[in-house]
C-alpha cells in the first residue's frame, strides 16, 4: 500500500516544519523573555513582557534589600557591641523595636519570595504565550470559517461555521 506525503520546498512535511517553528519559538522564548512574541509577528506584547518581568525583578531585589537592612538593624539592636546602632526608623523617627524589626524582616522576606514566584510565573506566562501563538499562526481562518452574531429564541448566540465542502453554507 503506497502511502502519500506532501513535502514543502526544504524537503520537511508541513507538520515538521510547523513542529520546528513552534519549538524554535518556544526555546527562544525561554531564553530572551518576549523573544518569542517577535517570532510570532505579536512585537506589541514584548514590551508588555518585558515590563512585567522588570518590574517582579526589581520588587524582589527591592524587598531582599528591606528585607536584609532590618536583620541587620535587629542585629545591631541585639549585640552587646556600643559601635553599633539601629539606622531605620518609623515614619514619625523613632527607631524600630525588636519585635517590629522581625516582623518587617518576615514581612519583606515573604514580600521577596512572592515577587519571585511572580517573575517565574509571568515567565513561564510568556513561554506558553509564545508557543500557543506558533501553533495558531498556521491555523486556517480562509473563507470555509466564519462567524456571525444573531439571535436564538431571543438570546444574542454567535453562530460559527465550517464548511468542509467549499461551499459557503450558514444555518
Amino acid at each position: 500500500m503506497a502511502s502519500w506525503h506532501i513535502v514543502a520546498q526544504d524537503g520537511l512535511h508541513p507538520q515538521d516544519s510547523t513542529a520546528m517553528r513552534v519549538k524554535r519559538t518556544t526555546v527562544w522564548a525561554a531564553c530572551l523573555p518576549g523573544s518569542g512574541q517577535i517570532m510570532n509577528g505579536q512585537a506589541w506584547k514584548a514590551p508588555v513582557v518585558w515590563g512585567g518581568l522588570g518590574y517582579a525583578i526589581w520588587a524582589t531585589v527591592d524587598n531582599a534589600n528591606e528585607m536584609h537592612a532590618s536583620i541587620e538593624d535587629l542585629i545591631a539592636a541585639t549585640d552587646d557591641d556600643p559601635d553599633t546602632a539601629p539606622v531605620l526608623t518609623d515614619a514619625a523617627g523613632n527607631f524600630f523595636s525588636e519585635a517590629q524589626l522581625e516582623d518587617r524582616a518576615l514581612f519583606y522576606r515573604r514580600n521577596r519570595d512572592l515577587s519571585l514566584l511572580g517573575f517565574l510565573v509571568g515567565h513561564g506566562l510568556q513561554i506558553l504565550d509564545a508557543n500557543t501563538g506558533a501553533m495558531l499562526r498556521g491555523l486556517d481562518t480562509s473563507d470555509q470559517l466564519s462567524a456571525r452574531m444573531g439571535t436564538t429564541w431571543g438570546v444574542p448566540t454567535v453562530h460559527l461555521t465550517w464548511n468542509l465542502t467549499g461551499r459557503r453554507h450558514e444555518p
